[in-house]
């Protein structure tokens, strides 16, 4: 692997902090985003290292307990919310050697199809604090398509580990899908996204992809989410026009071959797609 940036690293420890905070709730909790896409596949072939400055936690309210309320177990742990009105990111101020009272967000986040709040953002769980965790669509799969692996720390001076529950690769496509498609012409788009993308597909065996995602599609939780994910992933991926695309090569950066990592994503994404059928 790559020599990891100093952000990042701290970035686990960060994880690992929230995740030792809620330890009567790790039941119920899912890692997703950037740091369980690098967990499932690394570097996945690509010479570009992993790299997040935060750490993302979807929740399933069905396991979820009441009690300690998730703000009191983060904010015992010196975690706060990121402003007066932010809902479900908790943060944490560290200092590295690149810069002092560095952030590094923990975001709590409630799949839209599980979600007991009915409202946009909020997701409104019994016994906790209306802001403690925020509704996001399109990451239903992540409670569907799970397995337990070992999320360590990425610095040697750190020992500690926790096995979790860990969203498997066809939720964590999804999920991206989703989330580009979101953040189109918002300003908050990230082409990073596009590359975990492509991550997945070659640090998978497209089988093995392929049944998960059959999984992601049989299960009345996740089935619509997967559905507009597939559909998605084709606009995004399976032309050298598509905009997920365009956002691979410019997050793979001038060093990286442009005409490769299209056809890579055109040709993994169409394999995916062919064994779906």
């Amino acid at each position: 692997m790559s020599e990891l940036d100093e952000l990042y690293v701290m970035a686990r420890r960060v994880l690992l902090d929230a995740l030792d905070a809620l330890g009567p709730h790790r039941d119920a909790i899912v890692l997703v985003g950037a740091q369980a896409v690098y967990l499932r596949v690394g570097e996945a072939d690509l010479a570009v290292a992993p790299f997040t400055t935060d750490g993302d936690l979807a929740i399933d309210p069905a396991v979820l307990a009441e009690i300690p309320p998730l703000e009191q177990a983060l904010m015992d742990a010196g975690f706060f919310p990121k402003t007066k009105d932010s809902v479900g990111v908790w943060i944490a101020k560290r200092t590295t050697n690149q810069q002092a009272d560095a952030e590094v967000a923990i975001d709590l986040l409630v799949p839209a199809s599980v979600s007991p709040g009915a409202g946009r953002r909020a997701a409104r769980l019994p016994g906790h604090d209306t802001r403690a965790a925020r509704i996001v669509s399109g990451l239903d799969g992540a409670i569907v398509d799970a397995d337990v692996m070992k999320l360590a720390a990425l610095d040697a001076g750190d020992p500690r580990s926790f096995d979790i529950r860990v969203a498997g690769p066809a939720a964590l496509l999804v999920a991206k899908a989703h989330k580009i498609n979101d953040r189109q012409g918002t300003g908050r788009q990230s082409d990073k996204d596009a590359l975990d993308v492509l991550r997945l597909l070659r640090g998978t065996e497209t089988d093995d992809l392929a049944a998960r995602y059959a999984k992601l599609l049989a299960d009345k939780r996740s089935e619509e989410a997967a559905k507009t994910g597939r559909s998605l992933l084709e606009a995004q991926f399976a032309q050298r026009t598509g905009v997920g695309v365009e956002m691979a090569i410019r997050s793979a950066g001038a060093l990286a071959d442009a005409d490769e990592i299209a056809a890579s994503c055109q040709v993994l994404l169409g394999d995916l797609l062919l064994a779906l059928m």
